[in-house]
């Protein structure tokens, strides 16, 4: 039976597509498949509400998080004028609450490795016909030479140390330490940097100050703030927490989902604006 849930000021389409999540699929008709948390449900947008199967209205409104006020939100950065193209664009974005398991393993790998682990380790999953596997459990992934098999090379002894790790109980708390404290405790994990710490403290725990650095994001930040200077990730992290402070994680998605189109039509250096009061 479809539960419907008010979700004022969200786009169920950009907020999936944005690259914070990978474990989706069209499912006709604008409607999602989503696999997150050992659950499959299905998401469906009907102008301010979700239509949603497979999962309780709790689950569903704390995954999409639509506890946020998306207006709040976009007004607050909005007071941001280089903040302002990328928020018309791609309006409507939430932060996702993902399983922190889920996020840890799945940051560093491709979608495409993502769902062969699923395939080979994941329990089946079940919603109206539709079968597909749940992300395995940690304790699932201890096997470092069928992990390389899989494609994962180098990262399969990276994978079998943070299940193990995970299995007993590492990622637990995470979400009542500071935020710095957070990411130095996430990169004690193997191949775990400042930048996959930064997303999982995002897009798993919900610390919204948190501002991933990746390719994409470095571009956008030296080309609209620093002149097409290259500055240091460090720095760029540094301007964010200044300019953005508790509201920074939604800038940094914003900027993630709107750089592409924009960066074709930006040529020349934009003075940085004020800082927002």
């Amino acid at each position: 039976m479809a539960t419907l849930i008010p979700a004022p000021a969200f786009d169920l389409g950009r907020t999936l597509e944005s690259g914070q999540f990978f474990r989706f699929a069209p499912a006709g008709g604008g409607a999602y498949y989503v696999h997150t948390a050992g659950r499959l449900l299905r998401a469906r947008q009907d102008g301010d509400r979700l239509r949603i199967e497979g999962a309780p209205a709790s689950f569903a409104r704390r995954f999409f998080a639509l506890d946020h006020d998306g207006d709040a939100v976009a007004r607050a950065l909005g007071r941001d004028p280089a903040l302002r193209p990328a928020l018309d664009a791609v309006s409507g974005l939430r932060i996702l609450r993902q399983d922190p398991w889920e996020c840890t393993s799945n940051i560093p790998r491709i979608a495409r490795t993502i769902e062969a682990l699923a395939r080979a380790w994941g329990r089946p999953v079940r919603l109206d016909g539709f079968t597909s596997r749940a992300f395995p459990a940690p304790g699932a992934l201890g096997d470092e030479r069928a992990l390389r098999r899989l494609g994962l090379g180098f990262r399969a002894p990276y994978l079998v140390e943070t299940a193990r790790r995970a299995a007993a109980g590492f990622l637990d708390g995470l979400d009542r330490l500071p935020c710095d404290a957070a990411r130095e405790r996430l990169m004690e994990l193997p191949g775990v940097a400042e930048k996959v710490a930064d997303c999982v403290l995002l897009f798993a725990y919900g610390r919204l100050e948190a501002f991933p650095v990746d390719t994409r994001i470095r571009q956008a930040m030296r080309t609209l703030f620093f002149r097409h200077r290259a500055a240091s990730d460090r720095e760029i992290r540094a301007f964010a927490r200044e300019r953005w402070g508790p509201l920074a994680g939604y800038a940094q998605q914003y900027l993630y989902a709107w750089w592409p189109r924009a960066r074709r039509r930006i040529s020349s250096p934009a003075p940085a604006a004020a800082a927002p009061a």
